[in-house]
């Protein structure tokens, strides 16, 4: 069953036009936590709807979930008919769009996931953010300062609950929880602050990581959620785009590997017990050399807010979600700048007014810490994205914004005992 009728309601709610709010109170990724909650018996205060079910049987012992960064709903209409895999989860599961958080950014995203919280609650608004107590700018989930450098090396005993303090999931959860990953998440601090109470597996590559599935559910002996995390999609899609070739055989090699190493070869007595989740954080959109500005050639530095050093603060959050800290008297003039300077992006500029008032990042009640990072401005490209000169302007697929392909993703949801059934 494909919900696509709700592609139209979602897309119609808009903070401007062309603008897509995420569905905070129903059909929104950040309510996929709970909804893992509500499935294992656990109080969930704000699970997805019923419909996201609709003939999928849910009384099972295990989940697994396949989190493809970067699979926007768009990309997936387009590709489906080309794998049997995901049209098994059409005709034979039901397929529903989400919409994601603001931003849609991974950093934002997998924060969300990790504990349930809205980015207004765990105050990760982005990939790029200002944390004095951690040294300054700070890349959120490597966990690094702005030169790549492990904060660990250049600081005494970094504290990542600085950059997030919330309750993991998988202490809340009825169930054994296992993160399979790929290898480099192990030893990052901000993956141990958020997977607290989950064990982690890695994994160097997709077949390896749906083969690590199919075991850890094979072993279990108890209840299990058993979350895969593959950053390849994205991962192209910057590079190449998200409508490339070699973008869709990533895509392709992922539902060949999951279809072959987990749903073909699981143990027909573990998939009767067995949920299968496939979900994303955020679709991507393509860039062309016109639609990406240099931001160091709109001369806005001496509006913008400073460190204890007297360094400008960068703009934070990421290209397709810009966050600006003005200079007190000059956030007028860094408006005016911005609108000016980006004017061919048509971007979208809110004030932090705006923001809070809205509710973009979240409409549960914000967090000191959200208040303490929210922009005095934000920007949102309709078109491309902006950024510094740092390797970023070489990129062609982005995200961070509220464009519908960024915005609307894909839930999908299938017993795998009846994926197995239609292949026999």
């Amino acid at each position: 069953m494909l919900n696509s009728e709700l592609v139209h309601e979602l897309q119609a709610d808009t903070l401007a036009p062309g603008f897509v709010r995420p569905a905070w109170e129903d059909y929104c990724f950040a309510n996929v936590p709970d909804t893992i909650l509500s499935l294992f018996g656990n109080e969930a205060a704000q699970p997805l709807p019923e419909k996201v079910f609709n003939g999928v049987a849910t009384d099972v012992k295990h989940i697994a979930v396949i989190f493809v960064d970067g699979l926007g709903w768009n990309h997936f209409q387009r590709i489906r008919h080309q794998h049997p895999f995901l049209m098994q989860l059409v005709e034979h599961g039901t397929v529903t769009p989400l919409t994601s958080i603001y931003p849609t950014e991974t950093a934002a995203a997998v924060s969300t996931i990790h504990t349930g919280c809205q980015p207004s609650n765990h105050g990760v608004l982005g990939w790029n953010a200002y944390i004095e107590a951690l040294g300054g700018h700070v890349q959120t989930l490597p966990f690094v300062n702005g030169n790549w450098e492990p904060l660990e090396k250049v600081h005494d005993n970094p504290d990542p609950a600085k950059l997030i303090n919330e309750q993991p999931l998988y202490e809340r959860l009825d169930a054994q929880s296992v993160l399979i990953q790929p290898n480099e998440f192990e030893d990052n601090l901000y993956d141990q602050q958020v997977k607290q109470g989950a064990e982690f597996v890695g994994h160097r590559n997709i077949p390896q990581a749906a083969y690590r599935v199919r075991e850890q559910l094979e072993n279990a002996d108890e209840p299990t959620y058993c979350h895969c995390y593959l950053p390849t999609v994205d991962a192209l899609s910057h590079e190449k785009g998200a409508a490339h070739p070699e973008t869709d055989a990533q895509l392709g090699a992922i539902c060949t590997a999951i279809q072959r190493e987990l749903v073909e070869k699981l143990d027909p007595a573990v998939a009767e017990e067995t949920l299968l989740l496939l979900l994303a954080d955020h679709g991507e959109v393509d860039s062309t050399s016109k639609t990406r500005i240099d931001l160091d050639e709109l001369e806005i530095e001496p509006h913008i807010k400073r460190d204890a050093s007297g360094k400008p603060i960068p703009a934070l959050g990421g290209p397709r979600n810009l966050q600006f800290h003005a200079r007190d008297g000059h956030r007028s003039t860094l408006q005016t700048k911005l609108e000016q300077g980006l004017a061919p992006l048509s971007p979208l500029v809110l004030t932090r007014e705006t923001i809070i008032e809205e509710g973009l990042f979240g409409t549960r009640q914000p967090s000191e810490r959200f208040l303490q990072r929210c922009p005095d401005l934000l920007v949102v490209p309709r078109d491309g994205f902006a950024w510094y000169d740092d390797g970023h302007l070489s990129k062609i697929g982005m995200h961070g914004g509220m464009h519908p392909d960024e915005m609307l993703i894909p839930f999908a949801a299938a017993r795998m005992d009846t994926l197995q059934n239609v292949r026999g």
